[in-house]
């Protein structure tokens, strides 16, 4: 007979939120006061190979699955709620994952393998990567979780702190924070390039949400899916294709929209390179918005005073077809079809694509004439590669630069700040000391998550 796990009985329950609850008094911490990443990690895996949980296997769960095995991992135990994904065609091909547990519920995979995994992967849909990853850091687990970190900012204050609690390994996976570009951009701003910035264009043609992604229609879920599981502590809904698998992202409840899909990519390299935290203006004009659905279209512009020495500077993004102006820097040149745009007093750097992967100056001429490049100052992640950069720090390596603690969260929290500006339908101050919008009481209910047992 296997063991209870958590929440899985009424004192379970209790105990899932006590928890909650007691985390809650770390959430206004100072991040320095926290430690940080760069303290070594607990659980340094030597001489073996590195054990791994993943918890999701559909769509992105699979590329994260056989990303982590293709460096050697250990793959001991996989979970989803669909049983269909245990089938695959390339678990079997490679034969990565003979003999690795399978389980439909993380919490039972968690109590009876305890001893048996050293860290998990967390591709879930993101109102559950909260309850999962708060498991799993109790559990003094390695982390790598899937962006964004959380499906609320209250929700990535608490995991902040267990993740400096735990002291263990932790990754979000926008994973263009380990690529060249993020780096480039960081260096070049930092050393003067095009001056102080003083604004900030992101543009994309995504998101394109499918016509049916916002008509919920009751239907009966596949045999081989655990529909309550899959709901989890999110508010009940009845099984409909317009949730599952793919659409959840256009669901309130369950994803965070345009902005909070590519946000933490995108946002990723201005973030970093010009320190976007801290207190904030953010406004926003959107098309489709309804309670219950994301928009099609949206502009968020956030509003930066002065940090430190940096400047104040504006952040402005834009999606679903509502496209800036086209900048005069590009001159006959046409648009990327996803870029940011730095405009510095000294001139202007371009970063494209959904990573920020290629970086150069404008005009073109001032780029051909760029010799002399500022110093590599920044430490490279092996390989470019976010999956290999966390395996190598849970064997001891140098921390992920995305790691919860020193960037992560922050980054989440910066992100979802503009959802609260969408949702509200009207400009709104930040204040992170606070957690709260300045004189908008009605926030608070999609700054705090409430959870559902089961």
């Amino acid at each position: 007979m296997s063991m209870p796990s958590l929440a899985e009985t009424d004192s379970g329950r209790r105990e899932f939120l006590r928890r909650g609850a007691a985390f809650a008094g770390l959430a206004l911490v100072a991040p320095h006061a926290l430690g940080g990443a760069s303290a070594r990690a607990r659980n340094i895996v030597t001489g073996r190979r590195l054990r791994i949980a993943q918890i999701g296997i559909g769509n992105k769960g699979y590329v994260d699955v056989m990303a982590c095995a293709a460096h050697g991992a250990e793959i001991v135990a996989i979970c989803d709620v669909d049983s269909a994904g245990f089938g695959r065609a390339g678990f079997n091909a490679f034969q990565l994952l003979l003999g690795a547990a399978r389980y439909r519920d993380y919490r039972q995979m968690l109590a009876e393998m305890d001893d048996r995994i050293d860290a998990v992967v967390i591709s879930v849909p993101d109102h559950a990567h909260f309850p999962v990853a708060m498991l799993a850091l109790e559990r003094g687990k390695h982390v790598f979780v899937q962006k964004p970190l959380t499906h609320t900012i209250g929700e990535a204050r608490l995991l902040k702190a267990a993740a400096a609690k735990a002291g263990v390994v932790t990754q979000m996976g926008n994973q263009g924070h380990a690529y060249e570009g993020a780096r480039l951009v960081k260096e070049w701003i930092e050393a003067g390039v095009i001056g102080p910035v003083r604004e900030v264009l992101t543009w994309t043609d995504r998101p394109a949400w499918p016509a049916d992604a916002f008509r919920h229609v009751a239907a009966k879920p596949p045999l081989t899916l655990d529909w309550p599981r899959w709901i989890g502590t999110g508010p009940y809904r009845e099984y409909s294709p317009a949730l599952a698998p793919w659409n959840w992202r256009v669901w309130w409840d369950y994803g965070s929209g345009g902005l909070g899909d590519l946000g933490c990519h995108l946002m990723d390299a201005p973030f970093w390179a010009l320190n976007l935290r801290g207190p904030m203006k953010v406004s926003a004009r959107s098309e489709g918005l309804t309670a219950a659905n994301a928009a099609k279209a949206q502009v968020v512009t956030y509003e930066f005073p002065a940090r430190g020495a940096l400047p104040p500077v504006n952040y402005t993004w834009h999606d679903g077809g509502m496209l800036p102006p086209k900048p005069e820097e590009f001159g006959d040149q046409p648009m990327p079809r996803t870029a940011t745009l730095y405009r510095g007093d000294k001139g202007a750097l371009l970063s494209e694509g959904d990573y920020n992967q290629t970086v150069r100056l404008l005009p073109e001429s001032r780029m051909k004439g760029f010799a002399d490049r500022p110093p590599k100052t920044i430490l490279r992640a092996p390989k470019n590669d976010p999956y290999l950069e966390w395996i190598e720090a849970c064997h001891g390596g140098p921390p992920p630069g995305s790691n919860i603690v020193d960037h992560a969260a922050d980054l989440t929290e910066t992100v979802l700040v503009g959802n609260l500006a969408i949702r509200l339908g009207r400009a709104i101050r930040w204040d992170p000391a606070a957690m709260a919008c300045t004189g908008a009481p009605e926030a608070d209910r999609y700054i705090h998550a409430a959870y559902r047992l089961f």
